[in-house]
Protein backbone atom coordinates (compact mmCIF):
# COMPACT_ATOMS: atom_id res chain seq x y z
CA UNK A 1 0.00 0.00 0.00
CA UNK A 2 1.13 3.46 -0.68
CA UNK A 3 2.16 6.04 1.85
CA UNK A 4 -1.06 9.05 1.41
CA UNK A 5 1.26 11.63 0.99
CA UNK A 6 2.66 9.53 -1.92
CA UNK A 7 -0.64 9.11 -3.48
CA UNK A 8 -1.72 12.86 -2.76
CA UNK A 9 1.52 13.76 -4.88
CA UNK A 10 0.56 11.50 -8.12
CA UNK A 11 -2.97 13.06 -7.69
CA UNK A 12 -1.53 16.47 -7.85
CA UNK A 13 0.55 15.94 -10.95
CA UNK A 14 -2.18 14.33 -12.48
CA UNK A 15 -4.48 17.74 -12.16
CA UNK A 16 -1.61 19.76 -13.24
CA UNK A 17 -0.96 17.61 -16.61
CA UNK A 18 -4.93 17.63 -17.01
CA UNK A 19 -5.27 21.68 -16.56
CA UNK A 20 -2.23 21.78 -18.27
CA UNK A 21 -4.07 19.87 -21.24
CA UNK A 22 -7.12 21.96 -20.64
CA UNK A 23 -5.64 25.47 -21.00
CA UNK A 24 -3.98 24.20 -24.25
CA UNK A 25 -7.47 22.88 -25.82
CA UNK A 26 -8.93 25.98 -24.33
CA UNK A 27 -6.44 28.59 -26.02
CA UNK A 28 -6.66 26.90 -29.31
CA UNK A 29 -10.42 26.65 -29.39
CA UNK A 30 -9.94 30.67 -28.53
CA UNK A 31 -7.32 31.59 -31.22
CA UNK A 32 -9.72 29.54 -33.93
CA UNK A 33 -12.62 31.65 -32.32
CA UNK A 34 -10.81 35.03 -32.63
CA UNK A 35 -9.20 33.76 -35.99
CA UNK A 36 -13.12 33.69 -37.21
CA UNK A 37 -14.31 36.92 -35.79
CA UNK A 38 -11.59 38.79 -37.25
CA UNK A 39 -12.33 37.12 -40.76
CA UNK A 40 -16.38 37.31 -40.16
CA UNK A 41 -15.68 41.28 -39.78
CA UNK A 42 -13.00 41.38 -42.85
CA UNK A 43 -16.15 40.08 -44.76
CA UNK A 44 -18.36 42.27 -43.45
CA UNK A 45 -16.34 45.64 -44.00
CA UNK A 46 -14.95 44.28 -47.28
CA UNK A 47 -18.80 44.05 -48.45
CA UNK A 48 -19.62 47.22 -47.46
CA UNK A 49 -16.67 49.16 -49.04
CA UNK A 50 -17.40 47.03 -52.46
CA UNK A 51 -21.32 48.25 -51.98
CA UNK A 52 -19.73 51.88 -51.42
CA UNK A 53 -17.68 51.79 -54.65
CA UNK A 54 -20.51 50.63 -56.77
CA UNK A 55 -23.08 53.09 -55.29
CA UNK A 56 -20.26 55.87 -56.44
CA UNK A 57 -19.86 54.28 -59.80
CA UNK A 58 -23.49 54.36 -60.19
CA UNK A 59 -23.86 57.95 -59.33
CA UNK A 60 -20.93 59.00 -61.49
CA UNK A 61 -22.42 56.20 -64.76
CA UNK A 62 -26.03 58.16 -64.18
CA UNK A 63 -24.51 61.69 -64.29
CA UNK A 64 -22.14 61.16 -67.40
CA UNK A 65 -24.31 58.93 -69.64
CA UNK A 66 -27.11 61.75 -69.42
CA UNK A 67 -24.88 64.92 -69.82
CA UNK A 68 -23.27 63.83 -72.92
CA UNK A 69 -26.47 62.06 -74.33
CA UNK A 70 -27.32 65.30 -74.44
CA UNK A 71 -24.37 66.42 -76.77
CA UNK A 72 -25.29 68.54 -79.94
CA UNK A 73 -24.41 70.56 -82.83
CA UNK A 74 -24.49 73.96 -83.09
CA UNK A 75 -24.89 74.01 -86.63
CA UNK A 76 -25.74 71.09 -89.48
CA UNK A 77 -22.02 71.57 -90.29
CA UNK A 78 -20.28 71.89 -87.19
CA UNK A 79 -18.43 69.33 -84.30
CA UNK A 80 -20.59 68.61 -80.75
CA UNK A 81 -17.43 68.33 -79.46
CA UNK A 82 -15.01 71.45 -78.69
CA UNK A 83 -12.24 69.21 -77.34
CA UNK A 84 -12.22 65.31 -76.79
CA UNK A 85 -9.59 63.32 -74.47
CA UNK A 86 -9.34 60.30 -72.61
CA UNK A 87 -9.89 62.30 -69.41
CA UNK A 88 -11.26 65.17 -70.28
CA UNK A 89 -14.13 66.48 -72.96
CA UNK A 90 -15.96 69.45 -73.96
CA UNK A 91 -19.22 69.56 -76.03
CA UNK A 92 -22.08 71.52 -76.90
CA UNK A 93 -25.50 70.06 -75.39
CA UNK A 94 -29.00 70.48 -74.92
CA UNK A 95 -28.68 70.33 -71.12
CA UNK A 96 -30.92 71.94 -68.78
CA UNK A 97 -31.48 74.21 -71.57
CA UNK A 98 -35.67 75.51 -70.81
CA UNK A 99 -34.10 79.25 -72.90
CA UNK A 100 -31.40 80.35 -75.62
CA UNK A 101 -29.08 77.80 -77.05
CA UNK A 102 -27.31 74.61 -76.53
CA UNK A 103 -25.12 75.16 -72.92
CA UNK A 104 -21.06 74.58 -73.67
CA UNK A 105 -20.19 71.33 -71.15
CA UNK A 106 -17.22 70.18 -69.93
CA UNK A 107 -16.59 67.09 -67.86
CA UNK A 108 -12.99 66.53 -66.18
CA UNK A 109 -10.99 64.29 -64.13
CA UNK A 110 -9.24 66.13 -60.97
CA UNK A 111 -5.94 65.85 -59.93
CA UNK A 112 -7.88 64.15 -56.44
CA UNK A 113 -9.87 61.74 -58.59
CA UNK A 114 -13.01 63.75 -58.56
CA UNK A 115 -15.03 64.23 -61.77
CA UNK A 116 -16.36 67.76 -62.24
CA UNK A 117 -19.01 69.54 -64.68
CA UNK A 118 -18.69 72.60 -65.88
CA UNK A 119 -21.66 74.23 -67.73
CA UNK A 120 -21.64 78.22 -69.09
CA UNK A 121 -25.06 79.29 -70.95
CA UNK A 122 -24.59 80.92 -74.03
CA UNK A 123 -24.10 84.88 -73.95
CA UNK A 124 -27.17 86.72 -73.91
CA UNK A 125 -26.13 88.80 -76.66
CA UNK A 126 -25.05 86.31 -79.00
CA UNK A 127 -27.86 84.87 -81.94
CA UNK A 128 -28.27 81.18 -83.53
CA UNK A 129 -26.30 79.83 -85.00
CA UNK A 130 -23.00 82.41 -83.49
CA UNK A 131 -23.18 81.27 -80.18
CA UNK A 132 -20.29 82.91 -77.94
CA UNK A 133 -19.56 81.12 -74.15
CA UNK A 134 -17.42 83.82 -72.18
CA UNK A 135 -19.52 83.88 -69.11
CA UNK A 136 -19.04 82.33 -65.39
CA UNK A 137 -19.28 78.30 -65.31
CA UNK A 138 -21.75 76.93 -62.86
CA UNK A 139 -19.21 73.84 -61.64
CA UNK A 140 -20.80 71.01 -60.24
CA UNK A 141 -18.97 67.89 -58.35
CA UNK A 142 -19.85 64.69 -59.67
CA UNK A 143 -18.18 61.86 -57.99
CA UNK A 144 -14.66 60.87 -56.41
CA UNK A 145 -12.64 57.94 -56.12
CA UNK A 146 -11.94 57.46 -59.68
CA UNK A 147 -9.06 54.88 -60.01
CA UNK A 148 -8.46 54.39 -63.74
CA UNK A 149 -4.95 53.83 -64.87
CA UNK A 150 -3.12 55.39 -67.79
CA UNK A 151 -4.46 52.23 -69.99
CA UNK A 152 -8.25 52.75 -68.65
CA UNK A 153 -9.58 55.74 -70.47
CA UNK A 154 -12.56 56.84 -68.92
CA UNK A 155 -13.79 57.96 -72.70
CA UNK A 156 -13.66 56.74 -75.68
CA UNK A 157 -15.27 57.94 -78.99
CA UNK A 158 -16.88 55.61 -82.21
CA UNK A 159 -17.14 56.58 -85.88
CA UNK A 160 -21.11 55.79 -87.21
CA UNK A 161 -19.45 52.64 -88.65
CA UNK A 162 -18.30 51.78 -84.87
CA UNK A 163 -14.59 52.79 -85.70
CA UNK A 164 -12.73 53.83 -82.68
CA UNK A 165 -11.68 57.30 -83.08
CA UNK A 166 -8.08 58.07 -82.04
CA UNK A 167 -7.78 60.77 -79.16
CA UNK A 168 -7.28 63.45 -78.48
CA UNK A 169 -9.76 63.29 -81.49
CA UNK A 170 -8.75 65.83 -84.61
CA UNK A 171 -11.23 68.71 -85.96
CA UNK A 172 -12.44 65.64 -88.86
CA UNK A 173 -12.77 62.83 -86.15
CA UNK A 174 -15.05 65.67 -83.84
CA UNK A 175 -17.18 65.43 -86.44
CA UNK A 176 -17.82 61.30 -86.59
CA UNK A 177 -18.28 60.99 -83.12
CA UNK A 178 -21.46 58.81 -82.62
CA UNK A 179 -21.13 57.61 -79.51
CA UNK A 180 -18.80 57.75 -76.19
CA UNK A 181 -17.94 54.68 -74.25
CA UNK A 182 -17.43 55.23 -70.79
CA UNK A 183 -15.44 53.17 -68.49
CA UNK A 184 -15.16 54.07 -64.86
CA UNK A 185 -13.11 52.45 -62.35
CA UNK A 186 -13.86 53.20 -58.47
CA UNK A 187 -11.68 52.46 -55.76
CA UNK A 188 -12.28 54.51 -52.33
CA UNK A 189 -9.12 54.48 -50.07
CA UNK A 190 -8.97 51.51 -47.42
CA UNK A 191 -6.43 48.78 -46.06
CA UNK A 192 -8.55 46.45 -47.53
CA UNK A 193 -8.03 44.21 -50.59
CA UNK A 194 -11.16 44.38 -52.10
CA UNK A 195 -10.44 45.37 -55.51
CA UNK A 196 -12.54 47.84 -57.58
CA UNK A 197 -15.38 48.10 -59.38
CA UNK A 198 -15.71 48.83 -62.67
CA UNK A 199 -18.82 50.12 -64.83
CA UNK A 200 -18.87 50.49 -68.96
CA UNK A 201 -21.36 52.05 -70.86
CA UNK A 202 -21.32 53.11 -74.49
CA UNK A 203 -23.56 56.30 -74.97
CA UNK A 204 -25.32 57.14 -78.55
CA UNK A 205 -25.75 60.17 -79.41
CA UNK A 206 -29.06 60.66 -80.83
CA UNK A 207 -29.37 64.63 -81.62
CA UNK A 208 -25.95 63.91 -83.24
CA UNK A 209 -27.29 61.31 -85.35
CA UNK A 210 -30.36 63.36 -86.77
CA UNK A 211 -28.06 66.21 -86.96
CA UNK A 212 -26.24 66.43 -90.63
CA UNK A 213 -22.58 66.67 -91.02
CA UNK A 214 -23.13 68.52 -94.05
Amino acid sequence: MKPISHRLNERGQSTLVEIGFTLLILGIVMAFLFTTIESAQRTVATTKMRVTNLDEARTLMAVLTKDIRTATRLTAGSAPFVTATDRDVVFYANLNNTTGGPRRVRISIGASSEITTAMIPPDAASVAPDYTYTGPATVRYVGRYLANTAAQPVFEYFGTDGTQLVTPLSSTDRLAVSSVKITLVVRAPSRLSHGNITLVDQVRLPNVDYQSTG
